[in-house]
């Protein structure tokens, strides 16, 4: 004797039925009609709460028609054709655009917009006029139909920071109006999902309309969800006088947390839109669902209710959902002892994470100088001084991993990297990068530590070509900048004066060029008047100059001027009153102070070597000549030094690309971008932002605010 299979209870998964969105009224007959033909009779969603109790035994062939949103076509739509078949079906409404009014009639309904176009007006303009008002809700309990909430606003979370299209672009999503306090064309706007289920990104908008991206926490994410679900069961309660509610999941999205304020709000059970069994047994807050998309045919229809409709076979069709993990937690990690620029990044790092809402923390040496730089900075330091005993560094960073609750680890310097990979190698549960800011050969086997990792972080295009011709993967490598992180001295001005301060800075090492720059500027002067040319020179101590005697003329003697070793502030001043930067090295990764200088309008004079040409535009943001070629910088420096004009034009785009790409803010977004997943190598816009700047005024260029 063969047992008949325990029947189980597919819901089929509706929005708005129209002419201009969603299914056409002929579609949808078609798809109630395929329902009929294959002997399926409609339940009530609270019948099927029935069932998964074990209260009510469900037919051979039931079918629950569930619609979300509440558009004003379900019920101008809907309810007539489900009454033309003794069909009935649930609608879930957003309780904050249930208006007051008398049901309508097609004659008087305003037109029929596209979905989002009437979410849009409804979030941010207070037009509910596309929504089932008060009466409409009335007139569908009437006729048989159920009415349950689908929250209060359908609220919207940015959960990642790839970015979208801008607010004022036809390809923007309209999550973004649940978002945004207001409207503005030039808005970003990124992958969104539910806000009851992912803290996500925030918009925090300053007085110059531009946005900064913060994670909101998970306290205030479920303070939110305890006042929606409180205030949407209440309204909802109000609207259909039901002591048992149920709730739909916008986006079908779900998480232990936010379900956990959904039961203590007073709700019995929520749709999602996952697939499984519906029957005895299934969990009321899991109710699943079967999205039906807009091409699909009667024939679809019936061939999901023949998958669905038992037991085994809903088994064996399954879709869960789970909720994408989000980054709350980062870990920088360092063994270096030293201030360097690498270090001095890798605070900055911590900083825009923290900025951004995320808690950054860092493992580092007691004795290293980057614990009194990060105190009043918020981020905790575990000290750790063990990071040559690789064995016992691994073991140290799995239990602060799992004890901690890290979601990233981000790792600086060569055993920090090491340290990473062991740990995951021991078991440790999380995403691991290594920061790579030299363009140096990495060591032979560097490949496989990157291969341990989730991916490496260079800072120039060029560090990541380099590591691809020694055996790192193209998936592994993304390219985030530096930042500028200094103090702003403001916006630079034009200065008129005749001459200028060439400045060069850096040590005496050969593959910085300190030779070549000396070389340039004895050219420099042989080539016209220098009498109001100053040649500064920071980083190289003075007790070195003797070994470039041979190089140094009496021309070049008489207008230099070498400051030696300086702490960082002072590197600054030396900057601010200088007018073009030198950057003459054979071999380089991205300066700093290539940022820093561009803060201060200067522009640049560099050889075409590593990542300065992809910040030094030859002709934009400064001049470039070949490795060596002392010819060529001398010519340009003269350039810059005979135009101050081309001078302050050029600057002023150094200046723009600081104060746009190369922010905290927009390195912590790029940052986050690579953690959650993605690959950048996006070169830097330079050209694009300089030919959007504003026109300059050769007449008052150098007028009223000039100074020398």
């Amino acid at each position: 004797m063969i047992l008949p299979l325990r029947p189980s209870v597919p819901v089929l998964c509706y929005h708005n039925v129209s002419e201009v969105d969603g299914h056409t009224p002929a579609r949808f007959c078609e798809h109630l009609d395929a329902i009929a033909d294959a002997g399926y009779r409609t339940l009530s969603a609270s019948e099927l709460l029935a069932v998964t109790r074990g209260e009510l035994k469900p037919p051979p062939k039931g079918v629950v028609l569930t619609f979300d949103d509440g558009h004003v076509s379900n019920w101008l739509t809907v309810v007539p054709e489900l009454e033309r078949r003794d069909m009935a079906g649930t609608f879930f409404i957003l309780t904050d655009f249930t208006d007051p009014g008398a049901a309508r009639c097609c004659a008087d309904a305003p037109a029929m917009r596209p979905m989002p176009e009437a979410l849009k007006a409804a979030l941010q303009g207070g037009d509910h006029s596309q929504f089932v008002n008060e009466g409409e809700v009335r007139a569908m309990l009437d006729r048989g139909m159920e009415v349950f909430s689908h929250g209060c606003r359908h609220q919207g979370a940015f959960r990642s920071l790839r970015p979208l299209a801008r607010m004022g672009e036809a390809l923007a999503r309209w999550p973004a109006w649940s978002i945004y306090p207001g409207f503005d064309p030039d808005w970003p706007t990124f992958e969104d999902g539910s806000g009851y289920v992912y803290d996500g990104f925030w918009p925090r908008i300053d007085h110059a309309g531009q946005v900064r991206m913060v994670q909101r926490s998970t306290a205030e994410r479920l303070a939110f969800c305890r006042e929606d679900f409180a205030r949407s069961c209440a309204r909802i309660r109000e609207l259909n006088g039901l002591k048992t509610q149920l709730f739909c999941w916008p986006w079908g999205h779900f998480c232990d947390d936010a379900e956990a304020e959904l039961k203590r709000a007073g709700y019995a059970g929520a749709f999602t839109l996952e697939r499984w069994v519906n029957a005895r047994g299934t969990d009321p807050f899991r109710l699943n669902r079967i999205g039906v998309g807009r091409p699909k045919t009667g024939d679809w229809v019936q061939a999901r209710l023949r998958m669905y409709g038992s037991d085994p076979t809903a088994r064996v069709f399954f879709k869960f959902w789970r909720k994408r993990p989000e980054i709350k937690r980062v870990l920088y990690v360092s063994d270096s002892l030293r201030l360097s620029g690498g270090s001095r990044q890798m605070l900055n790092n911590i900083a825009a994470m923290r900025a951004m809402g995320v808690d950054a923390c860092a493992v580092l040496d007691p004795a290293s100088p980057l614990v009194g730089a990060l105190e009043g900075s918020g981020a905790r330091v575990f000290p750790f001084a063990r990071f040559k005993e690789y064995l016992a560094a691994g073991s140290f960073l799995k239990q602060l991993v799992r004890d901690q609750g890290i979601d990233v680890v981000h790792t600086f310097h060569n055993r920090a990297y090491k340290m990473g990979a062991l740990a995951r190698l021991m078991g440790a549960k999380f995403r691991l990068f290594i920061n790579r800011g030299v363009i140096s050969r990495p060591n032979a086997i560097f490949f496989l530590w990157a291969a341990l990792a989730h991916g490496v972080v260079c800072n120039s295009a060029k560090c990541a070509e380099v590591l691809r011709g020694h055996r790192v993967g193209e998936g592994r490598l993304s390219v985030v900048y530096n930042a500028y992180c200094g103090p702003d001295f403001g916006e630079p001005k034009p200065r008129r004066k005749r001459g200028a301060r060439l400045i060069y800075v850096g040590n005496g090492a050969p593959i910085k060029g300190f030779d070549v720059f000396l070389r340039a500027a004895a050219r420099f002067c042989e080539t016209g008047d220098y009498r109001d040319v100053e040649f500064a020179v920071v980083g190289v101590r003075p007790d070195e100059m003797d070994r470039y005697d041979a190089i140094l003329t009496p021309a070049v003697r008489e207008r230099l001027h070498v400051t030696g070793e300086l702490a960082h502030e002072a590197v600054l001043d030396e900057l601010r009153f200088s007018d073009v930067l030198c950057v003459t090295s054979r071999l380089e990764s991205l300066p700093n102070t290539l940022l820093e200088a561009f803060d201060l309008g200067l522009p640049a004079v560099g050889t075409r070597v590593g990542g300065v040409p992809e910040l030094v535009v030859d002709g934009v943001s400064g001049y470039l000549c070949e490795s060596g070629d002392h010819e060529c910088l001398a010519a340009k420096m003269r350039l810059l030094v005979e135009d101050p004009a081309a001078r302050f034009a050029m600057g002023r785009a150094g200046r723009a690309v600081v104060r746009t790409l190369l922010t905290p803010e927009a390195k912590g977004r790029a940052l986050m971008r690579v953690y959650m997943g993605e690959r950048l190598r996006d070169p830097l816009p330079v050209a694009e932002l300089a030919r959007s700047l504003s026109p300059l005024d050769p007449e008052t260029l150098f007028g009223g605010n000039s100074h020398d």
